[in-house]
């Protein structure tokens, strides 16, 4: 397997695991150059780069542009002559395109009520993908939620939050409180907590859940880290407005986790 086939297969396990990381791609020579078309490098904070774009003074300065790239979360097409401040004398002319990759949001849905349609319908064109999670197969019927993927074993669904959590938003909304209750549980438990974990239901809810789950033995930082009752403001009693709020919150959450 050549380096840049290793680089592209390593940017997809780390997509698959929701971490995020810079590429770069050699996409504009001119002369004579250290690299040619397409060379490609991975770079991310807590981890050595991976692959090279040429080496030398000229990816010093490259790496610094990817770490401001990664701070702000965008992608940017530099030029880089290779004389005297890349400390190289090739002579010649490099264009890299130097681009954030950051992990697709996951949106878990435990509960397939009216709640959750109503805010499938809100968050229709939203960076979130979707997957909503009810064992009650009437409720989360084929194609009741659109393009969401639709799951009917609760456990699989919580093993989706665990594949890649700092990218996981989760809302659980289902018809019981003893599943809510054995959802939280489960989640709560998991070695790394998902980006937000929002719970539908009153302050009376959140007092007699939360004491539960303590007395269950989960940690009560770890407790104290769900939204309940979830959404933002008044939200409400119709299933519309309840969604509207909860959007409002997932979109403000989401912004926050992109650095927006």
């Amino acid at each position: 397997m050549s380096s840049d086939n290793a680089i592209l297969r390593a940017a997809g396990e780390l997509i698959a695991k929701g971490q995020a990381f810079v590429m770069l791609t050699v996409v504009g020579i001119k002369g004579s150059t250290p690299r040619e078309l397409g060379a490609r490098m991975l770079w991310r904070p807590d981890a050595e780069m991976q692959g090279t774009i040429g080496g030398g003074q000229f990816e010093h300065l490259a790496l610094a542009s990817a770490k401001r790239v990664f701070r702000d979360r965008t992608r940017i097409v530099e030029q880089f002559v290779l004389g005297a401040e890349a400390e190289q004398c090739c002579g010649g002319v490099m264009e890299v395109l130097i681009e954030y990759v950051g992990p697709a949001l996951r949106l878990v849905l435990f509960g397939a009520g009216h709640v959750s349609k109503a805010l499938l319908d809100v968050l229709h064109d939203s960076p979130f993908e979707v997957i909503v999670a009810d064992d009650r197969k009437d409720w989360n019927a084929p194609g009741r939620f659109g393009p969401a993927r639709q799951e009917h074993d609760y456990e699989r669904a919580v093993a989706m939050v665990a594949e890649a959590p700092s990218a996981t938003f989760v809302c659980v909304m289902t018809c019981s409180h003893e599943t809510d209750f054995e959802l939280l549980r489960a989640i709560l438990q998991q070695p790394t907590l998902p980006a937000f974990v929002g719970l539908i239901g009153s302050r009376s809810k959140r007092v007699s859940l939360f004491s539960k789950l303590v007395a269950s033995g989960v940690p009560q930082d770890r407790v104290q880290r769900v939204h309940c009752p979830i959404g933002i403001g008044d939200t409400g009693k119709e299933p519309q407005q309840i969604a509207i709020s909860i959007a409002a919150q997932l979109l403000l959450e989401a912004r926050q986790h992109a650095g927006g």
